[in-house]
């Protein structure tokens, strides 16, 4: 079975020639962006923002077209765009009358989100250049990978235990199902675990029913719905963020046979089909936004017509309305990200606190131990965002601002360039040593982009440190798991490209 053609939504490749037009893409990108935001500096009347903009979308369907409608590659890299594009086209239209932050209006300068638009714009560049160099040269893209039937029955067993325990464990502590005024914050139950452990081997049990799905001839829908199901149940506490994207995404490996038709049948992607599959993604982007947006109301106690008529009868438009006492574009939690972009620009260049050269990073050693030991933790920088007294986000820390406030523009480039690289290197290690392990390793790291691109790159970090666990526990008693089964790991099986 060719595993990255059988489900090209979950496990496509680039192909060689696609990684050698990134590069050159990329360079040109990065040359003109830098242009484009010199020029600005110089000549206060430069569009910059309307050239951001539309470098923005070249950039964006140069991503689609490149990685092969690989889901989990084009969701870790839209949770950036969507942000950093809405924050150019907004300023390009209303010239500074709407704003993307919640807080600190006074902050959110036209010199500060030129900043902020570069800054996003040089972390997507990395991002998707390193997701293509780490599969370059690599001739996994019609590599043999098998699945016997004996194995399948136990990922089958397992994935069903894990996601269905970790699904109820996860509706005990959050104290159940919400509405009606009650939110998932309301009610926890009395378990140690923090949330994002929970989610990690709830993924770890999803995953292993995605592999068991994958047939020689067919992709098996029926335990899908198992992890959909399980999905739905965190969603019903209220957790949106931690699992109404990842059901979205496995919902649409309904359309996979649509989508290998498409990139098996043509050589190259025609333009029209790409435009095609664009608007696609861009309509269920809405309904996933409206949906959001409305369980967000719905669950603080407002009757559900009383929340579609507010979402589109408010003052503007649906998108842009009056939030937080200013006229804002609206991403909710988003917003709160790129409030944390804002303060990490004014405090590095202000000299508040400065470059952080790593510091941050080097935390997470000291956030790896479980909180039920109660040692010593430094603070997030989600908790350093003030200025002036100013909170200026909520919730977490933007992998931008992160690398930002660590590094400035260049580690904004560059730490997105690792972080895709090594999403990248776990996918080429499952397929080439027909590994399990590395494959839900790399289908649990996809499902946790939301989390860690938005609100902290340490559940990178934490997903390092389950997966040694489980790596640990398999070495002993599930050796099967963890195991190469690929025979020849000298001489990997590869098929010849068609």
């Amino acid at each position: 079975m060719r595993l990255t053609r059988a489900v090209p939504l979950l496990f496509a490749v680039p192909t060689d020639r696609a990684s050698s037009n990134v590069i050159y893409i990329t360079i040109f990108c990065v040359w003109a962006a830098a242009v484009a935001y010199l020029s600005a500096s110089i000549w206060s009347g430069f569009p910059y923002f309307e050239s951001m903009s539309l470098l923005l979308v070249l950039h964006g369907s140069a991503a689609i077209y490149s990685t092969g409608f690989n889901l989990l590659i084009m969701f870790r890299y839209f949770l950036v765009w969507i942000l950093i594009f809405g924050s150019a086209l907004v300023w390009a239209v209303y010239n500074g009358d709407v704003l993307v932050a919640p807080f600190g209006p006074e902050f959110q300068t036209v010199e500060n989100t030129r900043e902020l638009v570069f800054a996003g714009y040089l972390s997507l560049c990395g991002s998707l250049l390193g997701w293509h160099l780490s599969l370059r040269n690599r001739k996994v893209a019609n590599i043999v990978f098998e699945i016997p039937t004996i194995v399948r029955k136990k990922l089958i067993y397992s994935g069903i235990a894990l996601s269905l325990l970790f699904a109820l464990l996860y509706v005990i502590k959050t104290g159940g199902f919400v509405g009606g005024g009650k939110t998932y914050a309301d009610g926890q139950g009395g378990f140690d675990l923090q949330f994002g452990v929970f989610n990690i081997f709830h993924f770890v049990g999803i995953s292993l029913l995605i592999l068991a799905s994958i047939g020689r001839s067919e992709f098996r829908m029926s335990y899908l719905w198992i992890g959909i199901i399980t999905l739905f149940m965190g969603v019903l506490t209220g957790s949106r963020a931690d699992f109404l994207p990842q059901m979205i995404i496995i919902i649409l490996l309904l359309f996979n046979d649509r989508v290998r038709g498409v990139l098996t049948k043509q050589r190259s992607l025609t333009m029209m089909v790409m435009l095609k599959w664009i608007l696609f993604g861009v309509i269920l982007l809405l309904l996933g936004y409206i949906l959001a947006f409305a369980i967000a109301i719905w669950r603080q106690g407002v009757a559900f017509g009383t929340v579609l008529e507010y979402m589109f009868h408010g003052e503007l438009v649906l998108f842009v309305n009056t939030f937080y006492g200013h006229k804002m574009l609206y991403f909710e939690t988003g917003n709160m990200m790129l409030g944390g972009l804002y303060s990490a620009i004014v405090q590095v260049r202000e000299g508040i606190t400065g470059y952080l050269w790593g510091e941050s990073y080097l935390n997470y050693i000291l956030f790896a131990p479980p909180a039920f030991l109660e040692l010593p933790r430094p603070l997030g920088l989600e908790w350093l965002t003030d200025i002036n007294g100013i909170t200026m986000t909520q919730g977490g820390i933007f992998e931008v601002a992160e690398a930002y406030w660590n590094f400035g523009l260049v580690g904004c480039f560059v730490v997105s360039f690792l972080i895709s690289y090594s999403f990248g290197w776990l996918l080429r290690r499952g397929l080439e040593l027909n590994s399990y392990f590395y494959m839900v390793w790399y289908l649990v790291s996809g499902f946790m982009s939301f989390r860690a691109v938005w609100y902290q790159n340490f559940s990178y970090f934490r997903i390092l440190t389950v997966m040694l666990v489980v790596y640990v526990a398999a070495l002993f008693l599930f050796r099967w798991f963890v195991a190469k089964h690929n025979k020849r790991t000298a001489a990997i099986v590869f098929l010849k490209r068609a």
